[in-house]
């Protein structure tokens, strides 16, 4: 840098002569807000949500997909999502999570379908179903909603179809079984309350049967199914 000093250069050579325009001069009188104006706004409640109680239950959804919660976070969460509907649409509950909720807390994933059940969008939530590994739990929640709610007959053949392929896609033999078991019961109960027409599906129900016939719950189906055959064709 002092070699630089040294040479004595004239650094104002160099300078750029930036063009700046004129401003425009405004002479009317300026328009200012009064805040006077403003006092008589009055705030519209039912449009709030009352995020303490929102983070109270966005936390207990989130823990909802860990681990088993507690009868008081599960009453909170009742009364909140009972009462609140603003609170159910942004309580972080969603078709993703579905899955998980169901193993860990499957009396809050019925309770939460129960509740969004007249909403928009809950048709993507009857898809997780056939769209999931099937479980006891999946089962049982499924036989639930059947009890409470209409669903349709062809969405409840398509959901038995899809459980008797996942069973036939199992690799391991004794988790085969058990899981048979559970949708053997499954399929009972379906047919006792008449919730599709046994034609629809025989082909698939005697195959099923078939296939799995040392499975002790699968012999039971047999005969049921057997003794509809006339009603069927």
């Amino acid at each position: 840098m002092d070699k630089i000093k040294s040479l004595n250069i004239d650094f104002a050579q160099y300078q750029t002569d930036y063009l700046r325009p004129i401003p425009n001069i405004i002479t009317s009188d300026p328009q200012w807000n009064d805040n006077i104006l403003l006092m008589n706004v009055q705030w519209n409640y039912t449009l709030e949500i009352n995020y303490d109680k929102l983070s109270q239950v966005k936390e207990i959804i989130q823990k909802t997909c860990t681990t088993e919660i507690s009868d008081d976070e599960q009453r909170l969460l009742f009364n909140y999502l009972s009462n609140e509907k603003d609170l159910l649409k942004n309580c972080g509950f969603t078709c993703q999570r579905l899955p998980i909720i169901i193993e860990k807390n499957k009396e809050i994933a019925h309770f939460l379908l129960i509740q969004i059940c007249n909403l928009d969008g809950f048709e993507e939530f009857l898809e997780v179903f056939i769209q999931t590994d099937v479980t006891q739990n999946t089962l049982e929640l499924f036989a639930q909603l059947f009890g409470e709610l209409k669903l349709p007959q062809e969405y409840i053949t398509q959901y038995i179809n899809y459980c008797i392929d996942f069973c036939n896609n199992i690799k391991e033999k004794q988790q085969q079984n058990k899981l048979v078991r559970f949708v053997s019961v499954f399929i009972q109960q379906m047919l006792k309350q008449k919730a599709f027409i046994t034609k629809d599906i025989l082909t698939d129900l005697q195959a099923f049967c078939i296939e799995f016939s040392k499975v002790g719950e699968v012999s039971k189906l047999f005969k049921l199914v057997k003794s509809q055959e006339p009603a069927a064709q």
